[in-house]
Parts: structure tokens; sequence; C-alpha cells
């Protein structure tokens, strides 16, 4: 019997994690990555490219192993099992891994300037390597540079923070009272609002009206009609996934527990990562997108592919578990799981603080500032029910 024909499509983190958990298991694979791009961290955009002390070749994944194309799928037939390249060629497999991630989430349209000041250099997001030394060419330009960041979420706020600490002021513009509440919970949020205040300004509760761009500058215009100005504006409003035809638009591709794409569930297609779209029980749909969690599915994934192959056993239901992080002013914000699925949380320890995220009686994630042992201590608890005598909780009373 000849060997399986396997692509991945995406080599960012969950596609060089299926590609090597393939490869792992003998199994050969064509491993699809943007035109002329070569595979790189993205965790590495903001903390090392955007402030110099990286250039984009350092941020270069390692090899997988798995044959590497740089060449962009546009789409594909999940009937006859082709895909459709950047070139017009054609590619053929037995069954896919779609890891094709995000793209970020733009200001709106109807922002008055927003496009002259894109054009201009001046109004940017931060989330590929051509956004990142764009970012840096320009802060090398003014020393320093008044950065306008607008968002309040891991990434403006880490961004931010890695600003600052290069000498430079920053603005943080946010629609929200409490940045990052909806992603990581009030109680942490609030510790993250309060990190800002003494390194800032802080616009909270505003939205963009308009941008002005000049040679040197550019201002925007506030809902409240207040006018901040600086030397570039950062848009950081999270991301949506970036899916190839049949699935182009914002809503990802909706997959099983073992990330099996729902749309095609007998073609052998599966989704990982930023693009995935997932249903926890008792809950709604969910996306993640960041680094660990990302890798986690890919080779979740792939070990789910390889079972409806023949070649192993089930990896069982994806329960999002893994860690994230991001150093903001000195402190460590670290979570596990994901926040978003609870529907109440508690503070189980003030000092340091952890809160514990539930939905029902079962806990679906936790989070903390300067807590990352102890966290990683309670790690296992996840995804499982919370009896009201745990001592978990009374140790945090």
């Amino acid at each position: 019997m000849s060997s399986p024909s396997i692509a991945v499509i995406g080599a960012g983190a969950a596609g060089t994690a299926a590609a090597r958990t393939l490869q792992a298991a003998g199994v050969e694979v064509d491993l699809y990555a943007r035109s002329g791009e070569t595979p790189y961290n993205r965790t590495l955009v903001n903390k090392g490219i955007a402030i110099g002390l990286l250039e984009p070749a350092q941020a270069a994944l390692p090899d997988t192993g798995a044959t590497t194309r740089l060449e962009t799928v546009r789409g594909l037939d999940p009937r006859s099992r082709q895909l459709r390249l950047d070139s017009g060629d054609t590619g053929a497999y037995d069954a896919l891994v779609i890891a094709t991630g995000s793209r970020p989430r733009a200001l709106d349209e109807e922002v008055i300037g927003r496009d002259q000041a894109i054009s201009a250099g001046r109004l940017t997001t931060l989330h590929s390597a051509a956004d990142a030394v764009r970012v840096r060419d320009l802060l090398a330009t003014t020393q320093p540079a008044r950065v306008l960041m607008i968002g309040g979420g891991l990434v403006a706020s880490e961004t931010a923070s890695l600003l600052i600490d290069a000498s430079h002021d920053v603005a943080l513009i946010t629609r929200a009272a409490i940045p990052g509440a909806s992603a990581i919970g009030e109680h942490v949020a609030r510790r993250l609002r309060d990190l800002h205040r003494p390194q800032h300004a802080a616009y909270l509760e505003r939205t963009v009206r308009s941008i002005r761009t000049h040679t040197d500058r550019i201002s925007i215009t506030l809902n409240d009609g207040s006018k901040v100005e600086g030397d570039l504006a950062v848009v950081a409003h999270g991301t949506v996934p970036a899916a190839p035809s049949p699935w182009t638009g914002p809503d990802g591709i909706p997959v099983d527990s073992r990330l099996r794409s729902l749309h095609a569930p007998r073609q052998r297609i599966y989704a990982a990562g930023g693009v995935a779209v997932h249903h926890y029980p008792g809950h709604g749909s969910y996306r993640i997108d960041h680094w660990d969690d990302s890798v986690a599915q890919g080779i979740h994934a792939a070990k789910a592919l390889l079972h409806d192959l023949g070649m192993a056993g089930d990896p069982g239901q994806y329960l999002p578990s893994s860690l994230f992080s991001a150093s903001i002013h000195g402190h460590t914000l670290t979570g596990a799981g994901h926040p978003a699925l609870g529907t109440r949380s508690r503070i189980i320890c003030e000092e340091p603080l952890i809160t514990a995220h539930y939905l029902g009686d079962a806990l679906v994630a936790l989070t903390g500032v300067d807590s990352a042992g102890p966290l990683r201590d309670l790690m296992p608890r996840l995804h499982h029910p919370d009896p009201a005598a745990d001592p978990v909780t009374r140790q945090g009373a």
C-alpha cells in the first residue's frame, strides 16, 4: 500500500507542529508556506523585530523535515482533493491540515482619513514580520517617538511596555474601561490597567473618529472630540481567521472535538490554530489565537489525522490548556486555558494574584500576575469539576 499524501497549509505555529508530528510518525508531508515568505515565529514580531532587537531572519522557524513549498494556497476542492496554488498550479492530497492562521483586524473603514494614514506609513497593524520592519524603520528615524497604541489587549499592552523600555512615549487608546477584561477576566485586567497608569497616557472608553496625516506626524480625533498626536499609530484590535477558499470570510473553519472540519467531515480535512473555530460543551463557539495553543492544536490535529488513517490511537477531545504570558511594565501576566470560555471567575489568591475561570462547575482557565509557578501547579485541574471543598479554594481564601 502506498504512503498517503499529506498536505499542511500554513507554516506558523500550528502548521509546523502538525508537520513535525506527522514526519515523526513516518508520514511524508508537503508543507505550504506563503509565497516568498520564510516561516517565522510570530511571537517575535513585537518582542524582537519591531523594537530592533532581531532581524527577520533571526525569527525564522527551524526546519520541520517536511517538504516546504513557498507558495500560497488560494483555495481547495474537498471533493477532488486538489489545492489551487498562487502560481496557477495544483497540488493533490489524501489528507489535509489547514493551519493558515489569522489576519489582523483593521481599524473601521468609517474612520475618516484611515486610508491616507496607512498609505503614509503612519498607521499600521503589528501582526507580521513586514509590519514589524515598517515600525522598526519609522522608530529609527524618530528618537524618541510618540506611539499611539489603539487597543488594550495583551499584544497592545506588551508592545506598549516594550516601546517604553526602548525610551519611546506611548499613549494607549482603548474602547473598554477595563482593557482586556473580556479576554483575561476582570480581576487580572484591572491589575493590568493599574500597571499602565503610571507609565503613559491612557484614553479609556474612547474610539477613533478621524485621522489627519501630516508630513511628520498624525493627529487622531477621538469620539469625545479630544485630539491625540503621535509619530505612529499601531492598531491592535485582535485578529480574524485567514482561511483559503471555500472558507474565505470572517468565520473561520468550524471543527469537531478532534479538529476535523465540520463542513467536510468525510474528506479528511482538519483545521488548527487561529483559523479553527471550536465548540466547548455547554458553551458557544470560540477561537484561540496564541502561539502555544496553536502548537497544541497542530499536534492534536496531526494525531487525529493519523488515527483516522489507522496509524495511531485516538487523541481524544481537544481542550484548551496551554500556557500564555506577556511581560508588562516589569510584571508577568500568565494564563492557562481559555478565560473567555468562563461565565464566572473567582480570585483564589490575592498575592500573587491568581484567578480561576469557570463554566458551570468546570475550571476552564487560570490567569494571574507574577504567579507563573503556583499557576502551573493548578493546571492539572483544568476541565474538571471544582468541588466546593477544594483545598485550593481554602488556601486562597
